[in-house]
């Protein structure tokens, strides 16, 4: 489930890159949610059930993450190679015990710290923070794996009280109020042209299949195991990257890949020995 969500998901960018040539990152967002509301909305029927306020902050906490997460993914998409964004946007496992310590406070464990310093020198190989080459859309895409991060655990949170459908729902509904805004604010237009409608089509059937792939791996499997598999995306991203745009990385940024795919290893080692 976890590499088929990858290889879905990788479309979705290579999609989404395509459609923001013609319209704007906010109108994407609106559209795709809109419709992947409407995709989940007859799978809610009969199955709607009163909730406790405190799962309803969950639900916000997780639609917010995810919308921050896909919002900042698709502005880096604009500015920076495919691969690249899919990389920093991967980071996610990094940023998810310092989600965890502000959610619960459990506080990171000294043995963790090792992993997350590998994973963050990794992203400082793919940002370069030097006044010669920082991009500060390199830092946006980075962002979109603090939402993620948000996004992993409220949903594994979720997992244990809600339906997979319900998560989903809640989710785009949510995205779907938070981008409409967002596209009035700034000065654009929710009228798709035609040429750009194919591209949202494949953008909301592959996402609508990602998500609910990705709900299913994080409902089964902690994080910690799921996570260095779907690394593998960012290999599917590399190759769209490279087919479509030419893009190949950098010395710098196949260091990195190394260094964060080396950091969720050890967590996952360290995972599995602690279980």
């Amino acid at each position: 489930m976890t590499i088929a969500y990858a290889f879905v998901m990788s479309l979705t960018a290579l999609a989404a890159k395509q459609a923001q040539t013609m319209i704007a990152v906010s109108t994407l967002v609106f559209w795709q949610s809109v419709f992947c509301a409407l995709i989940l909305l007859p799978q809610m029927r009969g199955r709607w059930q009163k909730r406790p306020l405190s799962v309803w902050k969950i639900h916000f906490l997780r639609s917010f993450g995810g919308f921050v997460g896909f919002l900042f993914y698709y502005w880096s998409l604009n500015h920076i190679p495919l691969v690249e964004a899919s990389l920093l946007r991967t980071c996610a496992p990094l940023c998810v015990p310092f989600v965890v310590l502000i959610l619960h406070r459990v506080r990171i464990p000294k043995a963790r710290w090792l992993p997350l310093i590998v994973g963050f020198v990794g992203v400082a190989f793919v940002i370069q923070p030097t006044p010669a080459h920082l991009n500060p859309w390199h830092l946006v895409g980075f962002v979109s794996a603090v939402g993620l991060a948000l996004s992993m655990v409220t949903t594994r949170m979720l997992s244990q009280q809600v339906s997979g459908q319900e998560t989903l729902f809640v989710y785009f509904f949510v995205s779907t109020l938070l981008s409409l805004p967002l596209v009035f604010l700034q000065g654009d237009s929710l009228r798709l042209p035609m040429d750009v409608w194919p591209w949202v089509g494949v953008v909301t059937a592959t996402l609508y299949v990602g998500m609910y792939l990705y709900n299913l791996a994080y409902t089964y499997a902690p994080a910690s195991v799921v996570s260095p598999v779907s690394y593998v995306g960012v290999v599917f991203s590399g190759f769209w990257g490279w087919a479509v745009w030419g893009h190949v990385p950098d010395v710098f940024a196949i260091l990195g890949m190394l260094c964060i795919f080396s950091s969720i290893l050890i967590s996952t080692r360290m995972a599995r020995n602690r279980g």
